[in-house]
């Protein structure tokens, strides 16, 4: 990287999230490493979520068509010009100070596509994950990288958008596919707020993951079928809610073409 600073643009797309954008611009306000430019994308926002934006010194262009995920984010990113670009949700803040410094930093290696946080404690996969250690160690149900929180190399993103055939995980798709071209996805550990509640999206998340993992000639890194059969007899014999969700597992591994486990 030269040794001309590259530029930063932040990407929110909302709809009424008036409730929970306060938080999160004002945890943007408080970084230590500020962006060059926010850039909003409303929804057919009415109880004033455009005017925080502005307020805080951003940007809002209008997204007039039915929301989907890929779309929106395409849409927006055409409208910006940086160097990177952080896409964050209108509902996921950033309570350390020094989060968008850590994400420029671990941007500064060449081969990085994209950082993202962590949602959880699992060391399944590494910090830095390579097309080998997909080969090695599978898909897992949820992302390597998130739109809720992750920073991209616009200029990948430039020549491969977001793919707008998938319903959701349009971020897993994306990152596999950089990551299949020589690249690598980077996870840091920093504390965020995530503020969000809407239906469960488990087999949704789980169909998408075989049928990437039958694209791309991986496996899935999860039960199988036959221990999968059996938790979820158990869980219908006990009456457990688990047995939704081993169900949900089942039918998509059978409706992506019986990927192998």
């Amino acid at each position: 990287m030269s040794d001309i600073l590259p530029s930063l643009g932040i990407l929110i797309r909302f709809s009424d999230s008036a409730d929970t954008l306060p938080e999160v611009l004002k945890a943007l306000k408080k970084q230590t490493l500020q962006p060059d430019v926010i850039l909003g994308i409303n929804n057919d926002s009415q109880d004033g979520s455009c005017r925080l934006i502005e307020q805080a010194g951003g940007q809002v262009i209008e997204w007039i068509a039915p929301y989907e995920h890929s779309k929106v984010l395409n849409f927006g990113l055409r409208h910006l010009s940086t160097d990177f670009v952080l896409i964050l949700s209108s509902h996921t803040v950033l309570e350390a100070p020094d989060t968008l410094a850590r994400m420029m930093e671990a941007m500064r290696d060449p081969r990085c596509a994209c950082v993202s946080g962590k949602w959880d404690a699992d060391t399944y996969y590494s910090d830095h994950i390579d097309w080998k250690e997909l080969r090695h160690k599978g898909l897992k149900f949820g992302s390597i990288y998130s739109n809720s929180m992750g920073m991209i190399r616009r200029r990948l993103w430039q020549t491969l958008l977001f793919s707008e055939s998938h319903e959701t995980a349009e971020d897993y798709a994306w990152a596999i596919e950089q990551i299949k071209r020589g690249f690598i996805c980077k996870r840091l550990d920093f504390p965020f707020g995530y503020r969000r509640s809407g239906n469960s999206r488990d087999h949704l998340f789980a169909k998408i993951t075989f049928k990437l993992a039958r694209q791309y000639g991986l496996h899935v890194a999860w039960l199988g079928v036959k221990r999968s059969l059996r938790q979820w007899f158990i869980s219908l014999l006990s009456n457990h809610d688990q047995a939704r969700f081993h169900e949900g597992r089942l039918l998509a591994w059978f409706k992506a073409g019986k990927v192998r486990a």
